[in-house]
Formats: structure tokens, sequence, C-alpha cells
């Protein structure tokens, strides 16, 4: 993958040059150069390390034409990563430590700790996590094996289901159909109408994840009658969201023979009341969607907290959180019928 930039295999081979993530590249500035390294989470998304063996795979490197030296120390997201005084600006060093990957660190912050729990984060995509406990197991319908973290040397694994378009469909309402001026918009909109009126969006713009695997195919908005409104197309939008958030959950209580009870939201979008009431309803699964949005943050600082002995484990269980709850308010029979709408209007477009 590197012969089209010599100068910089000249340099790797030389052991000049370092490859690693964002994180890396901050811990080594913050530490002066000291400090190379990376935790787990955050080398899984790499396509260079093994989740199953803990380190660099050799042959993926190889295929890659990445010299493993190159590479950043991994270390448990809790780990002591080095100080840092920011070049002087502070008066003594402070510790680093608290290191996750994105998706990782909001599964963590929900604290997710106990296989079965799950977590969705909603924002222009859609990351559904469900922790499956310290074993890979392997999707037979194309959900992803996820690493999670390393705590006390122990790794916990997740399934994830990456969803494409979720807040990003809001987005094209506004962006692309000028049919609102602003996402909270949408919510009003939604509710202004009894039912979506028969009006199913399909947000395939750069295809379906799972569990359809569609990279070929193309959004739609099907149902349209001219009774139809723009309430109409912003309800199937944002019911679309929720739809895909069901299918992927189903797939994973399926494999992973999970009893879920607790859907655990964050995430932008979790503020649209009306969409977090579809997700229960779809779901028949209690949905806590989180008070404070974006969680990613908080869950290296719980990292951080264990590695700094300000917590352990059981004390982050208990610590209270703020989140606002969504109980199913339809039958079964109802959400098995709209989820039926959902599905012909996919055939559609498969």
């Amino acid at each position: 993958m590197l012969r089209e930039e010599p100068h910089i295999r000249r340099r790797l081979e030389a052991g000049s040059a370092l490859i690693g993530t964002i994180d890396a590249y901050l811990i080594y500035r913050l530490t002066g150069s000291a400090i190379f390294a990376t935790d787990h989470s955050n080398a899984s998304r790499t396509l260079l390390f093994n989740i199953n063996t803990l380190a660099w795979d050799e042959d993926l490197c190889a295929l890659f034409e990445i010299p493993s030296g190159a590479l950043p120390e991994v270390h448990e997201s809790s780990a002591f990563f080095g100080q840092t005084d920011l070049e002087g600006a502070l008066e003594s060093p402070i510790p680093i430590c608290g290191v996750m990957g994105d998706s990782q660190a909001a599964l963590f912050a929900q604290r997710c700790y106990t296989p079965g729990d799950a977590k969705v984060t909603i924002g222009t995509g859609s990351s559904v996590m469900l922790n499956i406990g310290h074993e890979p197991l392997l999707s037979r319908n194309g959900l992803l094996t996820a690493f999670g973290w390393v705590y006390e040397t122990r790794p916990v694994y997740a399934f994830e289901g990456i969803i494409n378009y979720a807040g990003a469909t809001v987005a094209w309402l506004r962006d692309g159909l000028e049919l609102i001026e602003n996402s909270a918009e949408t919510e009003q909109l939604a509710i202004s109408v009894e039912d979506n009126g028969g009006v199913y969006l399909v947000p395939a713009f750069v295809g379906l994840n799972a569990p359809y695997w569609r990279a070929d195919v193309k959004a739609a908005i099907v149902g349209l009658t001219p009774g139809s409104t723009k309430a109409h197309v912003a309800r199937a939008a944002l019911e679309s969201i929720a739809y895909q958030i069901k299918e992927v959950l189903d797939l994973m209580k399926d494999e992973a023979k999970a009893d879920l009870t607790i859907i655990r939201a964050d995430g932008g979008a979790t503020q649209n009341a009306f969409l977090m009431q579809v997700v229960a309803d779809l779901t028949g699964i209690a949905v806590r969607a989180s008070a404070l949005p974006e969680l990613s943050a908080l869950g290296a600082v719980y990292a951080g907290m264990l590695g700094l002995g300000i917590r352990n484990m059981s004390e982050l269980r208990e610590m209270a959180a703020n989140y606002s709850e969504y109980q199913a308010a339809i039958n079964a029979d109802m959400a098995e019928k709209m989820h039926a709408g959902w599905i012909a209007a996919v055939q559609q477009v498969l």
C-alpha cells in the first residue's frame, strides 16, 4: 500500500516514521515524544489488530505493508499513558489515563458491563452495540464482532451493527429537500399527523447494511398519495431510523441469545422524544435516553477513573445517571403491522 509513497517507506524501514491512530499521535505529542501508545479499542479499528490474540497481526501487517515496529504499543484503556505538562503550560505534570475509541467509550459510559447489555448511539449514522462477554462470537448474518475494552487483562467483546443513515436522513430533509429549517422541526411535524399515512422512507443513500447488506440499492420514498404531506415524510424519516435499529437489535438478540430489557440510547437524536418512543414501540423494549447526548468523552473519563483508582467497576455501575425512559405504548400486533409496512417498502428497493 505504501509503494506510491517511497519516502515514507524509506523512513519506516529506517525506523524514523510511525503509524498510528489520532489518540496515539496526541499521546506522543503530549508526552514530548516519550510515549507512542494506543488502547485495544482504537487498535482494533485499524484492520491490523487481532482481536483474538490482542496483538498486532503479522499477516495483516504484511498484507497492508505496514512494519509492525512502526505501530504503537497497545495498553488497556485504563492504563497509564504517561504524563504531560503541555510543554510547560501547567505548573506540574498530569497523568494521561483513559483512552478509548468512540463507540466503545459510549458503550462503557452507558455502563454496559454485563453480557446482554445494549446501547445505541444515534448521530449522523448509528452504532448499535451489544456486550457479548469475554469470548468473541462470529455472526451468521453479517453483524460485526467488535472489540469493547480490556480491563485487568480480560477482554470484552461486542456485536456491532452500523446504520449509515440516521440523523443524516433528517439532515437530508433539511439540506436536500429543504422541507425543514432545522432538525428539531421533525418531532413537531411527526406528531402533527396521526400516523405515517402509509409513507415509508428507505434511507439507502449509500446502500443498506445489516440485515440486508446491499451496497447497490438506492433510497426511496414509497406510499405517497395526494394526501401525503411533508409531515408524513418527516415522520417516515424518523421512523426509518427506528426500523433499522429494531432490525439490528433483533439480529443481536437472536445470535447472542440475549434477553434485552433495556436499550440505552445516546447521541444528538435522543433529544427527539418521538423517535425514542417509536424505538420503544417497535422493539417492545424500554429505552433509556441519556440526558447527556454525547457520551464518548465520558466513557474515556470513566476508564481514566479506573486507572487512577478514583472508582472501581462496582462503583461505576452504581453512579447516578440522568435519563428519560420510554416504555412501549402500542401492542405487539400493531408494532408488527408497522414493521411489515417497512419490510414491504424495503423490498421495493432491493
